[in-house]
């Protein structure tokens, strides 16, 4: 029997701001048959009662995440995002014995943080296995990396990943044109990291600069890689042509992409306390979304979060509400709805209409306007189911 389940709570709260308070919500298994004032709900019998003092919301949607990186925990920043990838990154890849727990870990830690709904950058199909399995509602990017003759060893990697997982080629100073194009043409998902960094627009203009010295001194070089030749947000949205992909970081844009950003229909995933953690300041997220650009949260990876306990959007949307004044219900669309279709998924799961649901949330009510209160707060939520 499908257990059967009336919610009154405070207040109910989605994207669209106050649905009702007090509010009530009518659950049937993971299915959200109702939601509204407790009295348009009326009376419904044979149904478990729960009273809840706080604010209820949809679960929030991660879309850029690298759980196998959740083992060693917070990481001070390094000079320079090469020293950061040789210093911190490349000993966590080399144990492979260590990758099993780190996902564990960066699962649980994501449920703690009121996120059930993760787009995961996977460096390992087993790290994707792992994330599957648990109790997430997971899309699982299968990480590669391929630049020239090394791109064609990529491409029969990717013709190679199981139709459950998707792909992310890295990125333009990882990744040639050729892998980019097999990941668009492959039917999956596409996630890539997209104008991160001031070396990345460098390196694909003009081919130089620290990443192209960092691939000299690893060997992955050779005279195959062919330039991008421009800024590498036209690189690739000429190559993608017109297939939506998340985008995460796109921390650097010159005005004439938000107009191309909009019409792409990609996804940015914006990751404000790690762009903040690697230095790149004064991100164009509002005038993204004034543009029509669908912009998400991500949190990237534990290593440069000030959160050991848990990681979520929530911090994020908060981070952004404090630093940026930023409209609530610009934020809590970030972190839901804008999410969820960013990963392909049905807005639905993550708002308070009729349909199967991603679980709900509890927020402490701080006796003032509920979503003020859920910007306000410094604790995270508590799943209601």
């Amino acid at each position: 029997r499908i257990p059967r389940n009336l919610i009154y709570a405070d207040a109910i709260v989605d994207y669209r701001g106050v649905l009702a308070s007090p509010g009530a919500i009518f659950i049937e298994g993971e299915t959200l048959v109702d939601a509204g004032t407790p009295e348009a709900i009326g009376s419904i019998e044979g149904v478990s009662v729960t009273q809840i003092n706080g604010v209820v919301t949809p679960s929030f949607v991660n879309t850029h995440s690298h759980l196998d990186l959740s083992g060693v925990g917070n990481e001070p920043p390094r000079d320079s995002f090469i020293d950061w990838l040789f210093e911190v990154i490349k000993p966590i890849r080399l144990d492979a014995d260590g990758i099993q727990e780190a996902v564990h870990k960066g699962i649980d830690l994501s449920l703690k943080g009121g996120c059930r709904i993760v787009g995961d950058i996977a460096g390992t199909q087993l790290a994707a296995e792992i994330v599957e399995s648990s109790d997430l509602l997971s899309v699982s990017f299968v990480e590669l990396f391929g630049l020239g003759e090394k791109q064609e060893a990529a491409i029969e990697t990717l013709q190679l990943i199981p139709e459950t997982f998707e792909v992310s080629p890295h990125a333009p100073y990882s990744c040639g044109k050729e892998l980019y194009q097999a990941s668009f043409r492959s039917g999956k998902k596409v996630a890539t990291h997209l104008s991160e960094s001031l070396s990345e627009i460098e390196y694909a203009k003009f081919q130089t600069g620290e990443f192209d010295a960092a691939l000299k001194l690893l060997g992955a070089w050779d005279e195959t890689i062919e330039p991008w030749g421009g800024h590498p947000i036209d690189a690739l949205l000429a190559v993608a042509d017109g297939v939506p992909f998340l985008a995460a970081h796109v921390n650097y844009i010159e005005e004439h992409h938000l107009q191309m950003l909009a019409d792409s229909n990609i996804t940015v995933a914006y990751c404000p306390r790690a762009s903040e953690y690697f230095g790149h300041c004064e991100h164009r997220y509002i005038s993204m979304l004034d543009a029509g650009v669908r912009v998400s949260l991500g949190t990237d990876s534990l290593l440069c979060l000030d959160t050991p306990d848990r990681i979520s959007v929530i911090d994020d949307l908060r981070y952004l509400y404090k630093r940026d004044h930023t409209d609530p219900l610009q934020l809590l669309t970030m972190g839901t709805v804008n999410g969820a279709v960013g990963l392909g998924l049905h807005p639905n799961l993550v708002t308070l209409d009729p349909g199967e649901t991603a679980g709900l949330l509890v927020f402490e009510s701080l006796g003032g306007d509920p979503i003020t209160d859920i910007m306000k707060s410094d604790k995270m939520p508590d799943w209601v189911f």
